[in-house]
Formats: structure tokens, C-alpha cells, sequence
């Protein structure tokens, strides 16, 4: 019956951590595993006589309150060094909890139990130590560039050996010498950590951060087993488990091993490149311009950054942001995503680019943006998004240099080279907001910040979104009246002028109307401007089989580019336009979204899928089904 307890509480647990794959379900997921823990801790209560349950009470609410209070203070840029901080509590508790078993030496199995205690007494205190350098330097409490001394790594391999020579002599020792030698083993594996740290600069604390991870685990299921307990066993190997694989994940993305890393080698800036310096929150920040509003109307001929990357972002269909570390010290996330909400409803298509080491723990930029309620959906990996960017209009960098610093593909020999980047450098334009011109934590300079087609906006990130989202709003403001706004047939040439991929779809009214052989005449024009025109095919459209077909056979359409519904429909997704000519039931959405309709069930073009689509029809009534369209009254994305 106690095996099934354990199982069932071990289950909730793995279910809440499976939970965490899903931003939208992470909550839920941190309260599920937060209650297996509390079910765990209650049960060793349970089977366990307290002496005196007055103390463990007050150890509870003391520890408690603390926690809340730690909590309730720490902002959103604070969480990477409170994480730290959290690794190296749940290092100190093992290391206490192995000593003072190690102490008592009782109901220990007899060889398996104190080696367990000792090494679980060794990796908490080493992951206390290091942990404790962490969360300084994510505070910068102290220099977070690597700090390295002489002969480092030989003082760290006498030390460790030190540590494993105390370690057997601890266990071999009696009671009275065993309490001495267990107490400098603790304090040599704290300076063992802290020297590991150390060396390790800003860059690299995600993978330092998730490497502490595995450690604390690793601490607590060595802590189990001399305690003899299954739920420590098991919640310990999983978070070891899990903090190994996001430090493979770390690692893999920064195209650099593991000993690389830790051997933390002080990197060089090249000749005439200045150290970086970490800029502090609250630093005084050069402003990015104090009246934005003028530079609309000013008569230079050389526009501001401000005014040219507001011109950039209003002519844009495509827009990606790329948020850095820079984005979080500003706190600009909210205006980051402010300035994103107000490019969709003007019609532009938004992606977020995530770097997986932007930031300083895993996952940092995907936490501040959640914060700010973006969509999930909208937040793309660097292996996705990269494909997508020589297609993109505008590349907004915000706060960001070494994750897409050309560099690291570019040159040879610095401390990011072979790092994989966010391919920022093959947008149409790019748009940088970031406080300086500065090196990022590698001192390598940035290639990308004197492009061609580089706006560089200095100063503070909050700052100078605020101004870009009054510039674009302004000039959405004050657009033309509804008299003077274009009309349909001026928004569909915009837009297919600023397409990259077009997907024409022929129906029957292309037949009545005769408009084939203009069709193609428009699919020629495009594909001689660089754009990649497709024709889609539906097997019903038309009065017979094959009708599309023959129609534009008869205008010396190209067979390679017609289409079927099976091979274009993965594709829709990633169009750019959609042209629907004389079309209505076979790209009905109406077929999949609603049931008991004549054409329910129905497979159709999945136009409703792409940015942007054109409709030329002789009217808005339905198709033959009697059923009307939504596709028709879609927004924004239809023209």
C-alpha cells in the first residue's frame, strides 16, 4: 500500500511537469506538481514520529512566509537570479539533511547509505556555492564577466581530489572525528562551487542555471537514498533528469560543449573593441529623443532613426521581433508587445524570434513575453523562424546583439563562432533598438549595426518603443478620411505588391466571366516582379472534372504550377496572398467549422489560412450550397 501511495503521488507529480510543455497550461501545471510535493511532504510527516511538532509548524510558517514575502518583492527581471538563488536552497537543504544523517549513522544500509550521504552532502554543498555566485551575478551584485585565476583549472582538480580524499576519510572516521572532517568537506565543496562560477560570464548562465538545476536534483536523490525514501529518489532524479536535457538543450544551441563552457577561458576583445559592461536598471540611460512627434514634419533631408524606422515599419507586411536581454532590463516587454498589437491591427503579420540563450536562465524571453499576454502562437524558434527571414520586411531587434551578431557565422576564432543566430541579417530591413553600439558578453562587434539597411535606435529600449508606437499610431490617427481611404482594388495591389508567395484559386465565376487568360496575364506580371505564383486546383471547382484545368491550359498556364488540394493546402499557412477568383464553396470554411450544412465534411482550399486574401467576386452571396462565406468578413487578414 505504501509502494502505491508513493506511485500515485509520483504520477501527479510527472503529470503537473507534463503540463509545463504548454504555456497555457503551465499554471495549472505548477499547482498540480506543487500539490504532489505538499501531499509528499505531509506523508513524511505521516509515517515519520515528529519529536516535537511544534518546531516543524514554525519552521513551516517561518519558511513560508519568508518565500511569500521573497516572492511578492521579486519583478520580472529579478526571476533568472531569485532561480539561481532557489537552486542553491535546495542544495543547502541536502547537504544539511546528508550531514546530519551522516552524523547519526543509523538506519543506514551499510555501504550504499553513506556513500549516497556523502555524495549528496558534496554536490549540495558544491550546487549552494555555485548557485550562491549565480544569482550575485544575474543581480549584479558582483562583476558578471568571468573571473578567471591563475592555474584555475588546476586549483579546481586538487580541491575536488581534496574533497573525495575527505569524503572516505569522513566515512572511516569515528563519531567525534567524523563531525570535523564532515564540516571542512562541506566548506572545501561550497569553494569548489564558487570558483566553478565564477569563471563562468553572463553569456553562459543559462547553461550554468540549468546545470545547477540537474545538480540540486542530483543532491536530492543521493539524499534520498540515505534517508531511504522513494518520493525524494524519484522527484530528484527528475529534476536531474530534466536540468541535464535543457543543459544539452543550452549547449546544442550555442553550438559549444559542456567543458568548453565551464572551462571558462577569459575571453579577449579584439583589437580596438571596447570591454562590455553589464548596464544596470537602475543606471542613467541615454533618452531616445524627447519629441518624437517633430520629426514628421522636419525638413532634413537625412531623417531620424526614429522617423526612418517608423517609415520602415508603416510600408511592412512582415515584421519580426527579436527580443534580447537588453528588452528585459529596460522592462520594455510591454511596450514591445504594445507596438506588436498595434502593426497587426494595421494589417501586418507579427512573429516573435526566440534565441533559446536570449536572456539569463532558459526560457527568459519566452517568460517576460508571456507576461505580457502574447499569444503563444507567435513565439518562433530559431530553427523555425530563420527560413522566414531573407522573406521578412523588417527585423525589429530589441535589446539584443551576440544572438544575431553575423559574426559568429562570419568570422573564425571568437568566442561565438559556430554559435547558430537568429538570421536578422537577411530582412529587408532591420531596426535596432538597443542602448548603445556596444559588444554583447562575447566583445565581438556587430556587423549587423552598420548594415546598409540598418536603423540603429540608441538609447533606452522602453523609451524608444514608446516613440515608435506613437509614430505608427499617429500616422494610423491620422490616416485619410473614409472618403479618401484607397478602395478594395488599391489594398489588393498593396498587397500583392508587398507579397513574397501568391496562391491563385480558379472557380466557376473565372468561367462565366472569361477572365483566364487575365488571370494569368496577373500570374506572369508577379512572377516576373519575384514573386512565387501557385495555382490551387479544387476537384469540384467548376461544371466537370478537370474544368480549371482546361481553362488554363487554353492560357498557357505552366502545369507545374497547378496545383492539388492535398500538396497546396500544407502550404497555405506560409502564403503571403491568396487570390480567389470567381470562387466560393471550395473555400468555404463554413465546411469544416460547421455541421448539418450540405457541404459539412467537405475538403476544401484552406484559403482562410493565409495572411492575406483577395477575393474577386461578382458578389458576396453564397456558393450553390446556400451557404454564405465567412471567408468573406474575415479580419485583418482579407482584403
Amino acid at each position: 500500500m505504501r509502494l502505491l501511495i508513493d506511485l500515485a503521488i509520483i504520477v501527479l507529480l510527472l503529470c503537473g511537469i507534463r503540463l509545463f510543455r504548454r504555456p497555457l497550461e503551465a499554471r495549472k501545471g505548477n499547482l498540480t506538481a506543487a500539490t504532489a510535493l505538499a501531499l509528499a511532504f505531509l506523508l513524511v510527516l505521516y509515517r515519520h514520529d515528529i519529536i516535537d511538532p511544534a518546531i516543524v509548524i514554525i519552521a513551516l510558517l517561518v519558511g513560508s512566509a519568508i518565500g511569500w514575502a521573497t516572492a511578492m518583492r521579486v519583478n520580472m527581471i529579478q526571476i533568472p537570479a531569485m532561480i539561481a538563488f532557489q537552486h542553491g536552497m535546495g542544495g543547502i537543504a541536502a547537504f544539511l539533511v546528508s550531514f546530519e544523517e551522516l552524523v547519526q549513522a543509523q538506519g543506514v544500509a551499510e555501504l550504499v547509505g553513506p556513500i549516497s550521504g556523502a555524495v549528496s552532502l558534496i554536490i549540495g554543498a558544491f550546487t549552494f556555492g555555485g548557485s550562491m555566485i549565480a544569482s550575485a551575478k544575474l543581480a549584479a551584485r558582483i562583476n558578471q564577466r568571468p573571473t578567471v585565476f591563475g592555474h584555475h583549472s588546476l586549483i579546481l582538480s586538487v580541491l575536488a581530489l581534496a574533497g573525495v580524499i575527505l569524503a572516505i576519510a569522513a566515512l572511516q572516521a569515528g563519531a567525534t572525528q567524523r563531525v570535523g572532517l564532515l564540516v571542512v568537506l562541506i566548506a572545501l565543496s561550497i569553494t569548489v562551487g564558487v570558483l566553478f562560477s565564477i569563471r563562468i560570464g553572463g553569456a553562459d548562465m543559462p547553461v550554468l542555471i540549468s546545470f545547477l538545476n540537474a545538480t540540486a536534483g542530483l543532491a536530492a536523490a543521493f539524499c534520498g537514498i540515505i534517508i531511504q525514501n522513494r518520493l525524494l529518489i524519484a522527484c530528484g532524479a527528475t529534476v536531474a533528469a530534466s536540468g541535464s536535457i535543457l543543459t544539452h538543450v543550452m549547449c546544442k544551441a550555442m553550438n559549444r560543449g559542456l567543458i568548453n563552457i565551464f572551462v571558462g577561458t577569459k575571453a579577449s576583445s579584439p583589437s580596438g573593441v571596447p570591454q562590455p559592461q553589464a548596464h544596470r536598471p537602475d543606471e542613467p540611460q541615454p533618452v531616445a529623443e524627447e519629441n518624437p512627434k517633430a520629426t514628421l514634419t522636419s525638413a532634413s533631408k537625412h531623417p531620424s532613426p526614429l522617423s526612418s524606422a517608423a517609415e520602415a515599419l508603416r510600408g511592412a507586411a512582415s515584421v519580426v521581433i527579436v527580443p534580447g536581454y537588453g528588452m528585459a532590463l529596460a522592462q520594455a516587454q510591454f511596450d514591445t508587445v504594445r507596438l506588436a498589437g498595434l502593426l497587426e491591427r494595421q494589417g501586418r503579420r507579427v512573429r516573435f524570434a526566440i534565441h533559446p540563450v536570449a536572456g539569463r536562465m532558459p526560457g527568459h524571453m519566452n517568460v517576460l513575453l508571456a507576461e505580457a499576454d502574447v499569444d503563444y502562437g507567435k513565439l518562433m524558434e530559431m530553427d523555425d523562424v530563420n527560413p522566414q527571414m531573407k522573406d521578412t520586411d523588417v527585423v525589429l531587434v530589441v535589446g539584443a546583439c551576440d544572438v544575431v551578431n553575423p559574426a559568429a557565422i562570419e568570422q573564425e576564432g571568437t568566442p561565438i563562432s559556430g554559435m547558430p543566430i537568429l538570421a536578422a541579417h537577411e530582412a529587408h530591413r532591420v531596426i535596432v533598438c538597443n542602448l548603445d553600439e556596444k559588444p554583447g558578453y562575447s566583445g565581438v562587434q556587430n556587423p549587423l549595426y552598420t548594415m546598409e539597411r540598418t536603423t540603429m535606435i540608441l538609447g533606452d529600449a522602453k523609451k524608444s518603443l514608446e516613440a515608435l508606437v506613437n509614430l505608427v499610431g499617429d500616422a494610423e490617427a491620422t490616416g485619410p478620411s473614409d472618403q479618401e481611404r484607397p478602395d478594395p482594388l488599391l489594398n489588393a495591389a498593396q498587397a500583392l505588391r508587398g507579397a513574397a508567395s501568391v496562391v491563385i484559386v480558379p472557380g466557376y465565376g473565372m468561367a462565366l466571366a472569361q477572365a483566364q487568360f487575365d488571370t494569368v496575364r496577373l500570374a506572369g506580371l508577379l512572377e516576373r516582379q519575384g514573386r512565387r505564383v501557385l495555382f490551387a486546383i479544387h476537384p469540384v471547382a467548376g461544371r466537370m472534372p478537370g474544368h480549371m484545368n482546361v481553362l488554363l491550359a487554353e492560357a498557357d498556364v505552366d502545369y507545374d504550377k497547378l496545383m492539388e488540394m492535398d500538396d497546396v493546402n500544407p502550404q497555405m499557412k506560409d502564403t503571403d496572398v491568396v487570390l480567389v477568383i470567381g470562387a466560393c464553396d471550395v473555400v468555404n470554411p463554413a465546411a469544416i467549422e460547421q455541421e448539418g450544412t450540405p457541404i459539412s465534411g467537405m475538403p476544401i482550399l484552406a484559403a482562410h489560412e493565409a495572411h492575406r486574401v483577395i477575393v474577386c467576386n461578382l458578389d458576396e452571396r453564397p456558393g450553390y450550397s446556400g451557404l454564405r462565406n465567412p471567408l468573406y468578413t474575415m479580419e485583418p487578414r482579407n482584403a
